[in-house]
């Protein structure tokens, strides 16, 4: 494969990039290391706008450059259903619905909800699980392949091999993090946030126009692809997304978004919500990060058809000689278009996309694993300086877990559509603990549970290798839907003293009425007494 050989000016603003992100590392190192409040929520100081944009940088990880252009060329003008699903409907939900409630409990961590809603052992039990499956699986996960689009975005460029490339990314990402804390992520999310802006915009005007402008590009792809390339609605059977998959996207992603801001499917927005000055902030988050991926998503995906125009080769079967590996389209279009300087520029805007979520997701998981495993287990009563370097020796341990993630998976999108599939199988339970004053302990730590196993046993165990992820998807939705709802009316309703604690707290909306009636009777017999 071609590779461009950067020129000094090149090599020069990508050192820039390093050593501003080590700037900001160390001017925040010394409000970092005062409590574990300021090192993992930024002393809850941050307006909407920061988290905002820091939020859109982190949710773009992996799928900005390498994934979702790869998605464009398989797809087409339609890969916008797969973006706006995503990104349109879910987070909508959240800043319309849940923002307010989140911000108003003032918890630490998302697995601290669980003691609150459900009360005893067993939400110890959940509490537990969450944090576990929070830090030690979704987000090693969704940080190995960060590290593995790193990857795919240096070696169109670069030329550099999958280890020298985390060699050199690996020790900055990791030094900023454990120095800066919170406020440091937040901080260059948001400069990284618009330094994407620039680069995408950057690119996708230098190929539109060597294209010769939109309507010429459409010309040339619908002549090497034909008119499905074209279409604004997936077609039924197309191989990649066909109106089936774009709606289970859309339905896995949408349906229980908000009631948990831990899931699987990547979000750590638990963070940005509780650094939050107050409960507009919050909701203003939703709204900035939205507005941010919708137009950073479609400076990526415009300019990534014309990769199908110039390497027809990115649409060939993977076992064709020919074949190109769709997810560098990017890099390959950075390569051949971009002058010395701009390259470097555009590099550094891919690296920031991906090095914004990497640090997101460290922190997030480092916060889960020590507020609600090793602070409730292992040492209860430390000081916080302690738990703030346990906390960094966890950022640690994250990352050398997401590196053999790394080394073990070769396509992005297969970790994305297994992830979102098990986020997907325990979404609804998400809604029906803020909505139902019946779901019950049980139904969650079934939900919860099912949420990795029935996924598991489909994907891996059961005759079901050659189904499409879509229709896999909609299968553990259904079965494990099924699941925790049979096994919440088979067990009693949590007791009057738990479900009427949770409600004064939050205030939830929906079927609360038997709670709301107690505690509104309660609160007349205190007020005439």
């Amino acid at each position: 494969m071609q590779t461009t050989q950067l020129e000094q000016i090149d090599w020069l603003v990508i050192g820039s990039y390093f050593v501003l992100l080590l700037a900001i590392g160390l001017y925040y190192r010394r409000f970092a290391g005062r409590s574990l409040e300021d090192f993992f929520l930024a002393g809850r100081r941050n307006s909407g706008w920061a988290n905002g944009l820091s939020y859109a940088a982190a949710m773009m990880n992996a799928d900005v450059a390498p994934a979702y252009s790869g998605f464009a060329v398989a797809t087409g003008v339609f890969v916008c259903w797969f973006y706006l699903s995503r990104f349109g409907i879910a987070l909508f939900i959240g800043a319309m619905l849940f923002a307010v409630f989140w911000r108003r409990l003032n918890l630490f961590t998302t697995p601290e909800f669980y003691e609150l809603r459900f009360g005893g052992l067993a939400s110890r039990i959940i509490r537990t699980w969450v944090a576990l499956k929070s830090s030690l699986l979704a987000m090693v996960a969704w940080t190995g392949t960060g590290l593995l689009a790193i990857y795919k975005i240096s070696e169109p460029v670069l030329g550099t091999d999958k280890t020298t490339t985390l060699l050199v990314v690996i020790p900055v990402v990791l030094a900023y993090v454990m120095v800066s804390g919170f406020s440091g992520v937040v901080t260059t999310a948001s400069i990284q946030t618009l330094i994407m802006f620039v680069g995408s915009a950057m690119l996708c005007g230098i190929v539109l126009f060597e294209m010769g402008g939109p309507a010429t590009l459409a010309t040339k792809l619908q002549d090497v692809v034909g008119d499905t390339a074209l279409q604004g609605i997936p077609p039924a059977d197309h191989t990649i997304l066909p109106i089936a998959a774009a709606l289970a996207w859309m339905i896995g992603t949408s349906i229980g978004y908000g009631g948990d801001t831990a899931p699987l499917g990547g979000a750590m927005e638990g963070q940005y919500l509780f650094s939050s000055k107050n409960t507009r902030e919050a909701s203003k988050m939703y709204i900035v990060a939205e507005v941010a991926l919708f137009v950073l998503l479609l400076l990526v995906t415009l300019p990534s058809l014309g990769a199908v125009v110039e390497w027809p080769e990115l649409r060939l079967p993977i076992d064709d000689p020919s074949h190109i590996d769709r997810e560098k389209a990017y890099g390959l279009l950075m390569s051949k278009f971009l002058p010395p300087g701009m390259l470097g520029l555009l590099f550094v805007t891919m690296l920031a996309s991906v090095m914004s979520t990497i640090g997101s997701n460290l922190t997030f998981g480092a916060q889960v694993l020590v507020n609600d495993v090793y602070r409730c287990y292992v040492r209860p009563q430390a000081s916080q300086r302690h738990y703030v370097w346990v906390g960094r020796f966890a950022i640690a341990l994250i990352l050398a877990l997401a590196i053999v993630v790394a080394y073990r998976v070769e396509l992005i999108f297969d970790v994305a559509a297994f992830m979102v599939a098990a986020a997907s199988a325990e979404m609804p339970a998400n809604w029906a603990q803020w909505w139902w004053w019946r779901f019950n302990r049980w139904g969650r730590i079934s939900a919860s549970l099912g949420g990795i196993v029935i996924p598991a046993l489909v994907w891996f165990v059961l005759p079901t290798a050659s189904w499409a992820w879509w229709d896999k998807t909609y299968l553990v939705i259904a079965v494990n839907t099924g699941v925790w709802i049979w096994v919440t009316l088979l067990t009693p309703a949590d007791s009057p003293e738990v479900l009427e604690r949770f409600y004064r707290a939050a205030r939830p909306l929906g079927a609360w009425r038997p709670v709301r009636d107690l505690a509104e009777g309660t609160v007349e017999k205190e007020t005439c007494q």
